[in-house]
């Protein structure tokens, strides 16, 4: 057995041991018992790195249907290593993908078998596959039409422009059997002023900016902007052009 697994075995047996046997048994060294619990928790500080505050979240489950097409991640259902601050401390290199039908953040645990969700009030923002997530509390929204819950924060200028990423499951029977397929239903807001507003057509996104319209159509035309067939490039290189007028 190796030597390094020993604080462990010590530390574990101590913490699960029947209290009755811990009050009738003497220990005549507990300087002895605080340094070796002192050396489990070091160890396992050691095996996680300095991520081991993330790793106290719920288990994650996902139950597989092997009817349903596609899948209830963002972009890839793999995980793959990216950034979050969580609890006020940034974390890197973190094995994570984001479950968009349930809004969760979910991480690979280091111990490796199973994964588990981050705490999300605890999740402030996380960066993945290039797209920077923030967390909306319901204080943030309060009064407003959002959901608390995060959102894909697309531009961050004078004017922001945020993506409420969802997937749902929609399911039927057919002579087959079952089928099932997730939905993506993308929802797009501009903040500006203090105040946000859900946009999605040509017509909402002038009135959301106000101002400059004649510049802004004339823009739309030259770089052939399509908010119905390319609604999220559209809304967002109009957005970035109006923070430059």
């Amino acid at each position: 057995m190796s030597r390094n697994l020993l604080p462990f075995l010590f530390f574990f047996a101590i913490l699960f041991a029947p209290i009755t046997i811990l009050a009738q048994t003497a220990l005549p060294d507990t300087g002895f018992v605080k340094q070796s619990v002192k050396g489990a928790v070091l160890a396992y500080r050691n095996a996680v790195g300095s991520q081991a505050h993330l790793y106290n979240g719920p288990e994650y489950f996902v139950m597989v249907k092997p009817y349903v097409k596609g899948h209830q991640f963002f972009e890839d259902k793999s995980f793959k290593k990216g950034a979050v601050l969580y609890d006020g401390a940034w974390f890197y290199e973190v094995p994570m993908t984001y479950d968009v039908a349930i809004d969760e953040v979910v991480i690979a645990h280091a111990g490796g078998g199973y994964s588990q969700m981050l705490v999300k009030p605890k999740v402030q923002e996380f960066v993945l596959s290039g797209h920077t997530f923030v967390h909306l509390n319901a204080d943030s929204v309060a009064g407003t039409r959002l959901q608390a819950g995060f959102y894909d924060l697309m531009y961050d200028g004078s004017v922001k422009m945020l993506v409420r990423r969802k997937k749902e499951l929609q399911e039927k029977t057919t002579s087959d059997g079952l089928e099932g397929s997730f939905r993506e239903i993308d929802t797009y807001y501009l903040w500006k002023n203090g105040k946000y507003y859900e946009v999605g057509s040509k017509h909402s996104v002038l009135k959301a900016l106000g101002g400059e319209k004649k510049l802004l159509n004339k823009f739309a035309r030259t770089n052939n902007l399509r908010f119905k067939k390319q609604r999220e490039e559209a809304i967002y290189k109009i957005t970035q052009y109006y923070d430059t007028l």
